[in-house]
């Protein structure tokens, strides 16, 4: 007696082994449409589920690798955490790396996890095409991008925040002090489309919210002269509160503005970008837009296993898994984006009246 597959169901439906798998399974991301009629091919060719495959499957994932660009960073630290902390206690191993914002030492991780057969990966990409990026892709290994995305790279799945909610409110609280002339700290040389949406919401946002005030927009680069640079444009604008786009940037400029006699919260407001430890342990406690770091990296996690089960499911009626081919075409790829939220502190107050 011949048994129908699923490769004989998906052939037949036009979609893709693994496609197919996720429907029966309730899982991946398909229109009603594509379901039904999945479904209907199921039922009509008389496909049963093979018990054996399903047990030769059945094995734990092992390991899964998670790659940030800098684990010294404390935003960076707390998410890899949280991922961490959600694989152990599903009982998977974790290979834990950084690339401190290079190309280069970035693929040199990955083709080093895929020699390592790892089950999958969950990134935080330079935000640029490397071979290395494409590598993985093409290989079929489940990935995930959180923070940042890869643009082209339509394939993969990305968990992201979204920084308009979080600038909003803050700039509805500065406004209700009497703040007209807010500026907004950029760091363009990461190129990471992540900073890049934020200067364009803060763009928004001001020409919404404050149409007739003065918030300018300066560019720093990781050197210390380049931050006295932008602070000295900030205050040749008299601004009187600064949004910072990258944290890093706003713990060096806050020293600036101390060295300069400026009070905090008083001379000037402060509100940056990632909830982060040093900014609670500050004096005064600096206000902060939080991008939800670790229901970021949870949300990575179960995004990885629901592609990596995928993946697995996929496997033909002998147990044999899924080409990578059929791996990247798994399901409909989509972005998951978590609303920020302002988290108001001392380092804001009154605009101070000459």
């Amino acid at each position: 007696m011949t048994y129908v597959t699923i490769r004989d169901v998906a052939e037949r439906a036009g979609v893709s082994p693994t496609t197919v798998s996720q429907i029966l399974h309730g899982k991946g991301r398909f229109s009603r449409k594509t379901r039904d009629f999945v479904l209907s091919m199921v039922k009509s060719m008389g496909y049963v589920p093979d018990s054996r495959a399903r047990a030769m499957r059945s094995d734990p994932v092992k390991t899964v690798g998670l790659l940030v660009p800098d684990l010294r960073n404390a935003y960076f630290a707390d998410m890899v955490a949280s991922m961490e902390e959600e694989l152990y206690a599903r009982g998977i191993s974790t290979l834990i790396g950084s690339f401190g914002e290079d190309s280069a030492r970035q693929d040199s991780f990955l083709r080093n996890i895929m020699g390592q057969r790892i089950d999958g990966a969950i990134v935080v990409p330079k935000g640029v095409p490397t071979h290395g990026i494409e590598d993985v892709v093409r290989w079929g290994l489940p990935l995930v991008f959180v923070d940042r995305r890869v643009p082209g790279l339509t394939s993969v799945p990305y968990i992201v925040s979204d920084p308009s909610q979080g600038i909003r409110q803050a700039l509805q609280a500065l406004f209700r002090k009497g703040h007209r002339r807010v500026g907004f700290v950029s760091h363009s040389s990461l190129a990471s489309t992540t900073l890049y949406e934020r200067e364009s919401a803060f763009r928004e946002l001001t020409a919404e919210m404050m149409p007739d005030c003065d918030c300018p927009v300066v560019d720093c680069e990781g050197e210390y002269d380049s931050r006295v640079a932008g602070l000295d444009v900030l205050m040749a604008h008299h601004v009187t509160a600064v949004i910072f786009g990258y944290s890093p940037d706003a713990i060096t400029m806050i020293g600036l503005m101390q060295k300069r006699q400026l009070v905090i919260g008083a001379d000037i407001s402060v509100v940056s970008f990632d909830d982060i430890e040093v900014f609670r342990l500050m004096t005064p406690q600096v206000s902060v837009i939080s991008q939800q770091a670790q229901e970021m990296g949870r949300r990575g996690v179960r995004e990885v296993l629901e592609l990596i089960g995928a993946r697995e499911d996929a496997a033909d009626d002998d147990g044999k898994v899924a080409s990578p081919q059929e791996a990247n075409d798994s399901r409909e790829r989509h972005m998951v984006a978590i609303p920020t939220i302002f988290i108001a502190r001392d380092s804001i107050g009154p605009m101070r009246r000459n």
